[in-house]
Order: structure tokens, then sequence, then C-alpha cells
């Protein structure tokens, strides 16, 4: 592999505190986005009308479709709450309401503009439904959390599980705090993007613990602090290539994908940043923090047990 961080020497552990408060004034702001203004919820999660419609004559980004049609059906006290495209030919359309007649609906949407315009599905979501994709997709989380934490207790120790377990939290609640910041609507795909950040997340960081165990067991008179330096420098030229191939990849669907792709390819863009981040700034202060404070007191009460 190209090492592009050639014998570097950074003091990442200097930074943990810097990096430590500027996580803290990120989530805190989230925080406060949430009380005041709330996530925007997307109908997989509230409930609501979705149709998807050809755009015959019109492309799907036309001034005429995202400007004047909501105007248009607002008449028939029809509100659109979200038009997104699809493609250059197709488009979505999102109701808050449940309650419209399928066939009233439809016949305004082909009265728009030219008629050209064809509604090719209708789908509409009860509070029911979305009520249970939200506790599920709530538990998915939460499972996928809890199995990460065991595995690294087996693979290395209960230091490195709590803080990747942190660390991957931290990561969820940057990405809901900008998401909220751009208003970006919460969706199925955001839940798909949260499960993919968590195993890069998990990656990533398992790179670093691992090159911390083995410089452990072969610089065991090295102070941890300059273990841990040692490590984070010899891995910061594969966890830089790596990132950056996956950041090229997820630009170039966040630019060419189109708007229903925006939302997954914006969060997975600042998940990839900010789980490269945790990893060395979350996970590892942790690790080291818990490590120094119980491990020699563990090694002490293992003498006096046998």
């Amino acid at each position: 592999m190209i090492n592009i961080f050639n014998n570097s020497k950074i003091n990442f552990i200097s930074k943990f505190k810097v990096c430590t408060f500027l996580s803290l004034i990120c989530i805190i702001s989230g925080l406060l986005f949430f009380i005041l203004k709330g996530p925007d919820l997307g109908i997989d999660f509230k409930g609501g009308t979705e149709l998807i419609v050809d755009t015959g004559n019109y492309d799907s980004n036309d001034y005429t479709l995202k400007n004047e049609m909501p105007i248009f059906l607002s008449q028939y006290n029809i509100d659109i709450s979200r038009i997104k495209s699809y493609g250059t030919k197709k488009i979505q359309l999102l109701f808050d309401a449940t309650d419209f007649n399928k066939e009233t609906i439809n016949q305004k949407v082909l009265e728009f503009g030219d008629g050209s315009l064809k509604v090719l599905s209708y789908n509409k979501i009860g509070s029911t439904i979305s009520s249970e994709l939200t506790n599920n997709a709530l538990q998915a989380l939460l499972i996928a959390i809890l199995l990460i934490g065991f595995y690294i207790i087996i693979r290395f120790d209960w230091y490195s599980a709590l803080g990747s377990i942190v660390a991957i939290i931290h990561d969820i609640l940057i990405v809901i705090s900008i998401l909220m910041f751009f208003s970006y609507q919460f969706d199925i795909n955001i839940i798909a993007a949260f499960l993919i950040i968590i195993g890069y997340s998990l990656n990533d960081t398992i790179v670093v613990f691992d090159r911390m165990r083995e410089n452990l067991e072969e610089y065991s008179n090295m102070e941890l602090y300059q273990i841990i330096n040692l490590s984070l420098n010899e891995t910061l030229s594969r966890t830089t290539i790596t990132s950056l191939t996956t950041l090229f990849v997820l630009f170039s669907l966040f630019l060419f994908g189109g708007s229903s792709l925006g939302g997954l390819s914006f969060s997975l863009i600042i998940g990839i940043i900010s789980g490269t981040y945790s990893s060395i700034f979350i996970a590892t202060p942790i690790m080291m923090f818990l490590r120094e404070k119980y491990y020699t007191e563990e090694n002490i009460k293992e003498e006096e047990w046998q």
C-alpha cells in the first residue's frame, strides 16, 4: 500500500481534548435542533401518501413541476409536502395526509400543465405501519451496536468495546445533527445509511486497535501513550487512503445520483468522515483512559487471586 504519511510523528494524544470538545459542541447543537425544530420525518416514519409520476413532456427538475404544481393542487386542498426527482423523467410526490381519494388525486395530477403527466404508482402508509417501521429501525440499530460490543469484547477487551460503542453512537449523533441542520428528510434510506456507517466505523476502529495490540506486545517497555501515538501514525496512511477512495464514490453518488439518493449519499459522506475521526479521537482516548485506570488494578487482583 502507498504510504502517504511516511514516518509521520503526529502527537494525536495532545489533540484528544480539543477534538472531544468539538464533538460535544456538534452533538449539543444537534440536540438543540432536535428540541427546537425536530427532525423532518419522511413518509416511512410519520405516514402519508406517495405518488410516483412520469413527467411526460417535462424534465423532472423543471421549474413548473417543482413550483407551480404545489400551487395548482393546493386549490383542491391537496398539499404536497415534498417533491423528489427520480432520474430525468420521474418524480415522487409526498403528502402528509392519508385521507385522499385515489381517483381524485390521480385526476388532479393528470390535469396539471399540458396533461402529459402519468401516475405510475400510488402508495399509502398509515400511522400503524409507520410506527412499526420506526420501532423496527430503532431495534435494528440497537441490536447492531450490542452485537458489535460483544464482538469487540471477545476479540480485544471491554475497554476497547466501550470505546468502540461510544464512537459508533458519536457517529450516529453527528450524522443526525448535520442532517437536521441541512433540513434533510429522515426516511428508511437514512436508517440503511446508519447501519453502513456503523460497519465502516467498526472496521476502522478494529484496524487501529489491532495495531495497538500488536505494538503492546512488541514494545512492552514503552509507555501506553507512546504506543498509542505510534499505532495511530502507523495506521494513518491506510485509514486516509481507504476513506478517500470511499468518499470519491460517495461524492459521485451525491452529485449525480439525483435527489432520491441525496439523503443517503450525504449521510454516508458525513458518516465516513465521522467514522474515521471517531476511531482516532473518540474510541482511542476512551480505551486509553479505561486501560490506564483499570488495567493495573485488574492485574493486581489476578495476582492476589493466584
